[in-house]
């Protein structure tokens, strides 16, 4: 069963949210009113899901909504009350991953949460996707550099720098980076 932590002050959304949660495969962790406080408890449980209302007291909600969603450390579902509509564009714009307007019924929570579940999923692989890229693209600066550096050293063509960069790589059994670095910190130039 996957582990949740509720974050309200209201009584009788919290009943009605922990008699859900099971339907959903989730347990309660914890329960709290206080923004401060759900942020101590996140970090410390470390929960799949976080489900927060927005009148909390110490830290306001939208703080740490904005907190939970730049951390990125799991699914985040918002429930308003009707009378709380006004704070929907301030949700949305901080990207809570799925919004609830309670009261609500079983089956439209379970439908919210797993669709928090799938978008933070997506997320979290394009965040992935995106930091392999990155470093994709710091080791081709990184070669590009080295092969600059060879070819104005020793006076060869990029065919041929590349060729010995390559070369050094294969027989030392070293990625084609940790050479390029070799070469930046002049520890390793071809002959």
């Amino acid at each position: 069963m996957k582990r949740a932590i509720l974050v309200s002050g209201k009584a009788s959304l919290n009943q009605e949210i922990k008699s859900m949660l099971p339907l959903a495969n989730y347990q309660l962790l914890a329960s709290t009113d206080n923004g401060m406080e759900a942020l101590r408890f996140i970090h410390r449980y470390e929960p799949d899901l976080v489900i927060m209302g927005w009148n909390l007291r110490g830290l306001s909600s939208s703080e740490v909504l904005q907190n939970l969603v730049l951390q990125h450390l799991c699914p985040i579902v918002v429930v308003l009350t009707q009378e709380e509509h006004y704070v929907l564009p301030e949700v949305i714009e901080a990207d809570a991953h799925h919004v609830i307007v309670y009261p609500s019924r079983v089956l439209e929570m379970v439908a919210g949460i797993q669709m928090a579940e799938h978008r933070y999923q997506r997320e979290s692989e394009h965040y992935q996707q995106v930091q392999r890229i990155e470093e994709e693209l710091k080791t081709r600066k990184i070669i590009f550099q080295a092969l600059l550096c060879i070819i104005q050293k020793r006076g060869v063509t990029e065919q041929e720098a590349y060729k010995s960069l390559r070369d050094q790589a294969m027989s030392t059994r070293k990625s084609m980076r940790t050479v390029a670095q070799e070469v930046l910190k002049g520890v390793w130039l071809p002959a």
